[in-house]
């Protein structure tokens, strides 16, 4: 059967998008387009996968471990060897104390002897001047005056009776108002007057004789020097000052030497040595009155100390004696006299520094402290294990308590070398 035309001619079809054929530019944009894609993804995929380690790396992180325990062994080595180097012991101790009550208790100090306690005397003097109105002149006859170092160069003391005659090496005659005893190869202050007013007797430092004990031996061993000029002397007409000025002046003059003088000799007395305020005397002497501003002049004041002074181990020995009947050899303080009211136990002596003796009253309450050789302790010490330590101590009476501590905390001893041991007291109060 013959064939059609239409089964032979191939029938049009409606052609997609697919079938389109890509121009040749196109196709190079869009590959390129895909390579990139594919680079980005990449990427992304090599960021989102773990770091990979290398043998390298694990070699370097175990090289920093071991130099991290080496140093911190070597700085372990170094701190042992350094607490082994400074090794010591710490024993800190209370003292055994007690307290004394005193109820106006009274005892006698000496200057000398073989009871105590014993005691000595300081001297200060010093001069001031205060400034007052001045009032209407009048007539003034003055004598000189000075203070004298009188010198006994004997082995017997020298009483001088009140106006005893000192000769100047000029011939000028000046007298004593006050009898002195001067001590056997001693020596002893005063203060002479010229034996007539006047500026003829105003001198510099001279040389003194006696001329009363002309003809004995004593003549050439008993003498004086002046420690001050002699000055003063005067004959007419001065002004002078209201009565009532004059009173209030020479309180204010009292009161500032009282002071001055006692702050000076408490910072001139040696450590080991107490001063009391209370057993101290003063006595005052008008100097010349000289010129002020304007209306005014200037009062002029010498005041003179005297205290009495004593060594703090023998005070504090003889009183814990006397109120605990403790023995002789046993060493005890009293650190502080802050709180006990000591004065005179009777009329002071009217001149201290010739006085032989004193009596003084005490009352109130202080804290005696036992003392402990610390020297010998540390000797007995040494080597000693921490538990041997309580056994040491039974042998010193004078310790209440005592705590030790060793370094390095890791031993067990105190050091065989007493110069590693410290030996400490806390306050017993």
């Amino acid at each position: 059967m013959p064939k059609k035309i239409e089964d032979i001619v191939v029938p049009d079809r409606r052609r997609s998008i697919r079938d389109i054929p890509i121009p040749e530019s196109r196709r190079k944009e869009t590959g390129r387009k895909d390579i990139r894609n594919k680079i980005q993804d990449t990427k992304i995929s090599e960021e989102s996968l773990p770091p990979v380690r290398t043998p390298i790396s694990r070699h370097r992180r175990s090289f920093r471990k071991k130099i991290w325990l080496v140093g911190i062994i070597t700085a372990a080595v170094l701190v042992f060897i350094i607490l082994s180097i400074f090794n010591g012991a710490t024993l800190s101790y209370a003292p055994k104390s007690t307290v004394l009550a005193f109820e106006n208790d009274v005892y006698i100090a000496h200057k000398s002897g073989s009871s105590g306690p014993f005691y000595s005397v300081v001297k200060l003097s010093r001069d001031k001047g205060i400034t007052a109105p001045a009032g209407s002149e009048q007539d003034v006859s003055r004598k000189a005056s000075g203070t004298i170092v009188v010198y006994n160069t004997s082995s017997a003391s020298q009483r001088l009776i009140a106006t005893t005659r000192f000769e100047s090496a000029a011939g000028k005659v000046y007298r004593i108002d006050k009898a002195i005893t001067v001590p056997a190869k001693g020596s002893v202050e005063a203060i002479i007057y010229a034996d007539a007013p006047g500026p003829e007797y105003n001198s510099a430092p001279t040389d003194f004789t006696v001329p009363g004990l002309k003809g004995s031996s004593q003549f050439e061993a008993v003498y004086a020097r002046s420690k001050t000029p002699l000055a003063s002397g005067f004959v007419g007409k001065e002004k002078v000052v209201k009565p009532e000025d004059l009173a209030k002046a020479k309180a204010e003059l009292q009161a500032a030497l009282r002071e001055e003088l006692y702050t000076e000799a408490e910072a001139e007395v040696p450590k080991d040595f107490i001063l009391f305020r209370s057993l101290s005397t003063f006595s005052f002497e008008d100097l010349p009155q000289s010129a002020g501003s304007g209306a005014n002049i200037t009062l002029n004041m010498r005041g003179n100390l005297y205290g009495v002074m004593f060594k703090r181990s023998d005070l504090s020995r003889f009183l814990s004696q006397k109120k605990l009947g403790t023995g002789a050899i046993e060493a005890i303080e009293i650190p502080n006299y802050s709180s006990l009211e000591i004065t005179f136990g009777s009329v002071p002596p009217s001149d201290l520094l010739s006085s032989g003796e004193v009596s003084f009253k005490i009352k109130g309450n202080a804290l005696a402290v036992w003392l402990t050789d610390e020297v010998a302790l540390k000797a007995d010490l040494a080597g000693k294990h921490k538990s041997e330590v309580q056994s040491v101590l039974k042998n010193y009476l004078t310790i209440a308590s005592a705590n030790v501590t060793v370094r390095p905390f890791w031993k067990n001893s105190l050091p065989n070398e007493v110069t590693k041991i410290r030996i400490t007291k806390v306050s017993a109060e």
